[in-house]
C-alpha cells in the first residue's frame, strides 16, 4: 500500500531535521567538555538485585499531617500524568519543583555536570537531582525510524537531543530485558509542536551552558503483543458496561512489568528521584494501554518501591494529540496517586 502524500512529505521533512540535528551537535558538545553523550551502559535486570525496601523513608508528602495522637509524616511518591511531549514535561517538573539545599551530583543544565559525576554510583548522601526520562524504545535498530522520518516517541527524543549518540549498533537487538542508560543527554531543539527549533543558534537567546541536559533509560515494550476484548461494568457508560483490550497471554503482562521493573532499578541505582516515564509500548507496538497503566501502578506500589525512598515525583509524559485514549486512560489510572506510602 503506497504511502499517502501528506506523510511521505512529513517524513522526508523529519529526516532533514535529523540530518541538521547530527550536523549541529558536533559543534554544541565541543562547547561542553563534561559531558560525555557517546556514554550509555546497558543494564539487565537478571543482574539487578532488588532495592532495599528496608531503607529509611526520604521523600515526605505534601500530604503529610499532625495527628493528634503525636506527629506523624507520610511519605511516598507522588504521580502526575501530561498530555505531553517526554522533554517538555521534563523541562516542565524542573522548572516548577523547588530543589532542596542539599548537595546534588548533577543539574539541568548543560554547564553543571561536574566532577561529582565521575562516580557510577554517588555516595548515599548525594542527590541526583537530574530528571531521567525513559525512552520508549526500539528494540532492533538504535533510535528506531528516526533517520528516515518515523514519528513516534523514541524518534521524537532522538530528533530534539544528543541521544542516539549512546545508542550504539553493538547493543542491539536489544534483550528482552536489557535497557540503555544514557547519563548525559543535551537538548538542543524544541519540540515538533513547536517547530523543531534549534535552541542554540547565532541569534538564539539559550547559550549553550544553558540547554537542557536529561539522563534517559531505554526500554522497548513488548511489540505487536497478541490482545484479547474484555467487557467490564462501568457506571459512566449508558450500557453499564465498557470493552477494553488486554493482554491475551499472563506472561505478556508479567514481562512487561519485569521491563517496568527494570526502569525503576536503573534510575534508583543512578540515584535520580525525579521521573519522567512513559505509556510503554502503547504507541507503534499496540500495547493496551488501560492494562499498562495498571501495571505500572502495581509495580510503584510494590514494596521494593515504596515508601519514598527512591523517588520524590514520577510524571507520565502520556503525548495524545489525536485524542485517542492513551492520555485520558493513564490520567484515570495514575494521576494524583500517591504510591508506596508509609507513615513514620
Amino acid at each position: 500500500m503506497p504511502i499517502p502524500a501528506y506523510i511521505r512529505a512529513r517524513m522526508e521533512a523529519l529526516s532533514e531535521v535529523a540530518k541538521e540535528t547530527q550536523k549541529v551537535l558536533p559543534d554544541v558538545l565541543v562547547q561542553l567538555p563534561l559531558l560525555q553523550a557517546e556514554d550509555s551502559q546497558v543494564y539487565n535486570l537478571a543482574r539487578l538485585p532488588q532495592l532495599d525496601a528496608s531503607a529509611p523513608p526520604r521523600f515526605e508528602l505534601a500530604s503529610s499531617s499532625t495527628t493528634p495522637s503525636g506527629p506523624t509524616k507520610t511519605y511516598g511518591t507522588l504521580v502526575k500524568v501530561l498530555n505531553n511531549d517526554t522533554f517538555d514535561a521534563a523541562i516542565m517538573m524542573a522548572d516548577s519543583l523547588t530543589q532542596p539545599q542539599q548537595p546534588s551530583t548533577t543539574t539541568t543544565t548543560a554547564t553543571a555536570t561536574g566532577a561529582a559525576a565521575a562516580s557510577t554510583v554517588p555516595p548515599a548522601t548525594h542527590r541526583n537531582q537530574r530528571i531521567a526520562v525513559m525512552n520508549l524504545a526500539s528494540e532492533k535498530k538504535p533510535g528506531g525510524g528516526w533517520l528516515t522520518g518515523a514519528l513516534a516517541q523514541e524518534e521524537a527524543l532522538c530528533y530534539r537531543s544528543s541521544l542516539s549518540l549512546s545508542l550504539h549498533k553493538t547493543y542491539y537487538p536489544l534483550e528482552k530485558l536489557d535497557a540503555v542508560y544514557t547519563r548525559d543527554v543535551v537538548v538542543v531543539r524544541s519540540s515538533m509542536d513547536a517547530g523543531h527549533q534549534l535552541l542554540h543558534t547565532d541569534v538564539s537567546p539559550t547559550p549553550v551552558g544553558s540547554l537542557p541536559v536529561m539522563s534517559v533509560i531505554s526500554v522497548a515494550g513488548i511489540r505487536g503483543p497478541e490482545l484479547r476484548k474484555v467487557t467490564h461494568s462501568s457506571p459512566f457508560s449508558s450500557s453499564g458496561a465498557r470493552q477494553e483490550h488486554e493482554f491475551k497471554h499472563a506472561t505478556d503482562r508479567d514481562l512487561t512489568k519485569a521491563k517496568m521493573r527494570l526502569t525503576l532499578r536503573v534510575a534508583a541505582l543512578e540515584r535520580h528521584e525525579l521521573l519522567v516515564l512513559g505509556a510503554l509500548g502503547c504507541g507503534a507496538f499496540h500495547n493496551p494501554p488501560g492494562e499498562v497503566a495498571r501495571c505500572w501502578l502495581e509495580v510503584l506500589q510494590e514494596p521494593e518501591f515504596g515508601g519514598g525512598r527512591w523517588f520524590r515525583e514520577i510524571w507520565f509524559a502520556v503525548l495524545d494529540k489525536r485524542n485517542e485514549g492513551n492520555f485520558e486512560i493513564f490520567q484515570q489510572v495514575l494521576e494524583g496517586k500517591e504510591v508506596g506510602k508509609v507513615v513514620v
